[in-house]
């Protein structure tokens, strides 16, 4: 019977820590959001590709051009944002303009 305790007492204290201990301290997450249009005519862009140069990772703006993005990135990264579509030029948003922004970024897109 002590032995059933005991191993009870280890599943109970020890497994939850373990399941800690592979975690990665320099991690952290952020939300990303915003709208994507065309600079000429302030039309809002579906379906721009939206990728991330550190996460292997592609998104998409939806039918109103609107985009919410989770990632977890690494502290020592400088995760880069490219914005594209067909007939229009890219552009690239960094981790500090992000972060500027509060995380909401209005993106406009020039066509070709």
């Amino acid at each position: 019977m002590k032995k059933l305790v005991y191993l009870l007492l280890v599943i109970v204290f020890i497994c939850p820590a373990l399941s800690f201990a592979g975690e990665n301290p320099k991690t952290r997450s952020i939300m990303i959001s915003g709208k994507i249009m065309d600079s000429s005519n302030n039309e809002l862009l579906a379906g721009v590709k939206i990728n991330c140069s550190n996460c292997e990772k592609a998104f998409y703006s939806d039918l109103e051009g609107r985009f919410f993005i989770y990632l977890q990135i690494n502290t020592d990264e400088n995760p880069k944002l490219e914005f594209s579509q067909v007939g229009y030029s890219s552009q690239v948003v960094n981790l500090q303009d992000i972060q500027s922004n509060s995380g909401n970024l209005a993106i406009n897109l020039q066509s070709e």
